[in-house]
């Protein structure tokens, strides 16, 4: 009788403690989770814009990370063609520069012209960058 008593205990016991068990690993778990959530997100508005905004293509606010260029961004989510040294967009999603015409893409970063290539610009929360699609005279 004893030795059933005991086993007994000792069940009680190892299911006691599994469940404390589980139960510290959730609530660790939560609070990671916590964490997480609450971390800051970046995130940038790109427009695409045809004939200096007459006609608006697309505008979308995407996430990135701190150090990301736009560059990094532009490759996560749009479909590009770059030139030879890779520093500057010469197409977005099928639409190609136009040497012919003088139709090229051009950006701004906050309404503000940029003198560097896309992969040279680094990203600040809450950028706003506008790629104009028109025709240079220059």
């Amino acid at each position: 009788m004893k030795k059933i008593w005991i086993s007994l205990l000792v069940a009680i016991s190892l299911i006691v403690t599994g469940c404390a068990a589980d139960n510290t690993n959730n609530t660790n778990n939560n609070a990671n989770a916590g964490v997480e959530q609450n971390e800051e997100v970046n995130k940038v508005t790109i427009k695409l814009v045809k004939d200096n905004g007459e006609e608006v293509i697309s505008e979308e606010a995407l996430q990135f990370e701190e150090g990301e260029t736009l560059m990094d961004v532009m490759h996560e989510h749009f479909e590009l063609t770059t030139d030879d040294s890779g520093a500057f967009i010469v197409g977005i999603n099928g639409i190609e520069s136009d040497y012919e015409n003088n139709y090229f893409w051009i950006y701004t970063a906050n309404n503000e012209e940029v003198l560097v290539g896309a992969n040279e610009y680094v990203l600040k929360d809450g950028d706003v960058i506008e790629f104009n699609y028109s025709k240079y005279e220059g």
